[in-house]
């Protein structure tokens, strides 16, 4: 039996009975003193004198008061969240919180989101990326910096090679294809159809391949006379932003099954689609990427703390007529 704060007035009724008993029986055998045997039951000492005052003023039961824990998580929402936690296994207790926001499902912050995922053993753990160099300044709106590499995929008995545009500032995928070679001309032309479709004139940061070293790359960027950085060699932490992406869509693709190049293209495009328009972003404040590269990410933000307010309220208002109705 473990010290409880609150315990039923059945309970400690028993307690009360059984220690007098017990001391009865054992004083003659073992000499067991009263608080041996109130630490045998899990109990101190002063808790028992305690519950000995409050039953011989007849107020063994514990009486809520209106006013305790006004903001304590409903049964509902709580296994609102779990259920939800479970249904999306990969995601980390933040995603999760600004999820069930956004979807409707819950209003609850992240911090409580947490403790609710602890208590119930459901919390996922990673390790964090260490940052190693000095980070180039962060960008401050859409087309202020791109970055783009290049990932093998394998497919039936081919390799393939994912090439993606990536906006710095929102995370969005402004253009990708897969192609089956990877020539410096194929890689031009994506990079090429980028900046064509949306008329900027970006930063391009690119690791030291030789897609990006080549004659065809540098006329590339004379022709658009946009800037292409490099990053150190041996340093591809510079280029994190199209790094982490295509660790995020390994992952992604890991346990899906690849027939062709049709079926691949197929599949890829489905994924960048939801990346782009519904998965939250750690990197920019768990929006989607479509939020910051061509929305309002603010209003989304206003959006979610205003339903964290109402919910906060009709907590309290729940929570006080529970308490009141058990008083």
């Amino acid at each position: 039996m473990s010290e409880l704060t609150r315990v039923s007035a059945e309970t400690k009724a028993v307690v009360l009975a059984l220690v007098p008993r017990t001391q009865a029986r054992t004083a003659d055998l073992r000499g067991w003193t009263l608080r041996r045997i109130v630490d045998h039951l899990g109990l101190t000492i002063g808790r028992y004198h305690a519950w000995q005052r409050r039953a011989d003023a007849q107020a063994l039961a514990d009486t809520p008061s209106v006013s305790a824990q006004p903001d304590q998580v409903l049964a509902a929402e709580r296994a609102a969240v779990l259920a939800y936690a479970l249904a999306h296994p990969k995601d980390g207790y933040r995603r999760l919180a600004w999820q069930m926001i956004d979807e409707d499902v819950a209003y609850l912050s992240p911090s409580t989101v947490y403790r609710l995922l602890q208590d119930a053993e459901l919390l996922a753990r990673w390790k964090r990326s260490t940052p190693v160099g000095i980070a180039p300044p962060k960008p401050t709106r859409p087309h202020e910096r791109w970055h783009t590499d290049l990932m093998y995929l394998r497919i039936a008995d081919s390799w393939y090679f994912l090439v993606t545009v990536i906006d710095a500032y929102s995370r969005f995928v402004v253009h990708w294809e897969l192609l089956t070679s990877m020539t410096a001309a194929d890689v031009r032309l994506v990079i090429q159809t980028a900046l064509e479709q949306t008329g900027a004139q970006p930063q391009v940061v690119t690791d030291n391949g030789s897609q990006f070293t080549s004659a065809e790359f540098k006329d590339l960027v004379r022709r658009f006379a946009f800037e292409h950085l490099r990053i150190r060699t041996y340093h591809p932490e510079s280029n994190g932003v199209i790094e982490r992406f295509h660790r995020t869509t390994r992952d992604e693709l890991r346990e899906m099954a690849l027939v062709n190049l049709g079926h691949a293209r197929t599949i890829i495009a489905a994924w960048i689609t939801h990346y782009n328009e519904q998965r939250l972003h750690a990197g920019i404040k768990y929006l989607p990427p479509a939020e910051y590269y061509r929305g309002d990410p603010a209003a989304r933000q206003a959006e979610r703390q205003d339903k964290l307010a109402r919910a906060r309220e009709a907590r309290r208002r729940c929570n006080r007529e529970r308490l009141a109705t058990a008083a």
